[in-house]
């Protein structure tokens, strides 16, 4: 079944809203119990791959930086993808170092080498599963995904401190 426009550009939307927020937003929202806003309130280059599994606080925070930015851009690639997983790779590199340059330019983050390599990776990951198969159904789901997730976020960024 063909994907329409109209869903087609709502989920790319809604993507790139789920990006920002769990990328530049980060400064400014914090998560009890995972990350704190004002640790990422920083205008940081970090270029040595992989050095985050050997200097964590958390033994899981290499791991939920690893998936979640796997997961993070999985709906990316999956929505670019057109008709070469390469060029549709190529996108989420550049989409990736727009990502990381805003939030060094904003002081809204830290730009590491290990959060490009996993969103290139996501972005391919997503790309080869809409050349297997691409469908309305698996769009709404992750539409209704980052609705779900979304929302209790944005609430705890209004919420009084």
């Amino acid at each position: 079944m063909k994907i329409s426009r109209a869903l087609h550009t709502l989920a790319l939307l809604v993507s790139v809203v789920f990006v920002l927020a769990f990328t530049v937003g980060k400064a400014y929202i914090s998560v009890p119990g995972v990350w704190d806003a004002e640790a990422h309130q920083i205008q940081q280059i970090r270029l040595d791959p992989l050095v985050s599994f050997e200097h964590y606080r958390v033994w899981w925070g290499p791991w939920f930086n690893l998936f979640g930015n796997l997961a993070l851009f999985f709906p990316v690639g999956y929505l670019a993808y057109r008709r070469s997983v390469a060029a549709t790779t190529c996108f989420c590199l550049l989409a990736s170092l727009s990502v990381e340059t805003a939030q060094y330019l904003l002081a809204a983050g830290y730009s590491d080498m290990d959060d490009l390599l996993f969103n290139i990776a996501g972005g391919w990951l997503g790309a080869y599963a809409a050349r297997l198969h691409k469908s309305p159904t698996t769009v709404w789901l992750f539409i209704a995904c980052a609705v779900v997730i979304l929302v209790p976020y944005f609430a705890l960024g209004v919420a009084p401190r």
